[in-house]
């Protein structure tokens, strides 16, 4: 396990750059405080061979990293605090989304329907799911309120060969419901509940495979019913996300920020900046951090300044976890295929 202290040769602490913010496009809707921006930043390599996607803690000191990679016995990373490692442990299973309610609960869900737990000692299988006779269902992510309520979602495979039937699985009360999901169609990345209107709000990957174009699909879920609110084809800047900041439902709309209110998109910032990268994580409206095609970036309420910036080209963030006084994001270098844990503590 390498760990890097960060200097300036390596990363730059708040750069004052020539972002702009619109003050015509930012609208208050909360009394937060600023989001701090004083970090001390260390870097952790996590030793696996193949690229890490998903990433999940309960704590600063109670984190998991999987990877979707052929070694069977280093596809599960812990963190304690101090270093990364495995219990290279062989399992038959290939994670693809990882997610908990605390330190000695949390799941991951996998390829052919698979879903283990985690009880705080070891993980263990606790179901093969299929719907409409399919078992070969991905997982690609899980998320939810409580232990006992959170849904797993993803796809399977069309007739054409595209994974572009949509997958939604509820747990609740220790069961497990399938949702009725014919009406939407692609990989479902992300589902939150939202808490000010109460709807499920979820984005779907559909996978063109000769019969669409590539594109991200935004619905919202509601008594049952499907409607599509937004979609967007996958070229750079027009891209369409959602993030879960405070409860609330945050969708990326290509530059534009927004909220749902009284059933539209009101837009809350709108980034002109065009090395946007269509990504968010936050902890509040005035807590904001923007995944750009060359650094970080952040967002206090009033303007925008990178924390730092990347030490390579083709370089992703695919994940994040933010506590109180620590902010992790799990970070991909295409270029020298490392997957890299920065770590921002607040002094």
């Amino acid at each position: 396990m390498k760990r890097i202290i960060l200097n300036t040769a390596f990363i730059t602490i708040i750069i004052y750059t020539a972002f702009s913010c619109n003050k015509d496009s930012v609208i208050s809707t909360e009394e937060d405080q600023p989001g701090r921006r004083d970090y001390v930043w260390t870097v952790d390599t996590i030793n696996s061979y193949d690229p890490i996607y998903r990433f999940w803690a309960s704590s600063p000191t109670d984190a998991w990293a999987v990877t979707t990679g052929g070694n069977l016995s280093e596809s599960i990373f812990h963190f304690d605090g101090n270093h990364w490692s495995t219990d290279g442990v062989f399992r038959l299973l290939s994670p693809h989304s990882i997610w908990g309610s605390s330190n000695n609960n949390a799941y991951i869900g996998g390829s052919a329907g698979k879903i283990w737990h985690f009880d705080g000692n070891s993980w263990s299988e606790v179901a093969t799911l299929t719907k409409d006779g399919h078992d070969d269902i991905v997982f690609d992510n899980i998320w939810g309120g409580s232990y006992n309520d959170f849904y797993i979602m993803g796809a399977y495979h069309n007739d054409n060969g595209a994974p572009n039937n949509s997958v939604i699985t509820h747990f609740n009360d220790n069961i497990w419901t399938s949702f009725d999901t014919d009406n939407i169609i692609g990989i479902v990345e992300r589902l939150y509940k939202n808490k000010t209107d109460g709807k499920i709000y979820l984005r779907t990957n559909r996978i063109g495979g000769g019969e669409y174009f590539d594109s991200t699909l935004i619905y919202k879920y509601d008594q049952g019913k499907y409607s599509e609110i937004y979609s967007s084809v996958w070229t750079r800047g027009l891209q369409a996300d959602i993030s879960f900041i405070n409860n609330e439902v945050y969708f990326v709309l290509g530059s534009k920020i927004s909220k749902r209110i009284n059933g539209q998109f009101k837009t809350i910032l709108e980034v002109n900046n065009p090395n946007f990268n269509q990504k968010i994580w936050g902890r509040s409206s005035k807590d904001i951090f923007l995944l750009m095609i060359d650094g970080l970036v952040h967002y206090n309420g009033s303007d925008m300044k990178y924390l730092f910036h990347f030490n390579k080209s083709s370089t992703e963030i695919f994940g994040a976890a933010l506590f109180e006084n620590d902010a992790f994001f799990l970070v991909s270098e295409a270029e020298t295929n490392l997957s890299l844990i920065y770590h921002g503590k607040l002094e």
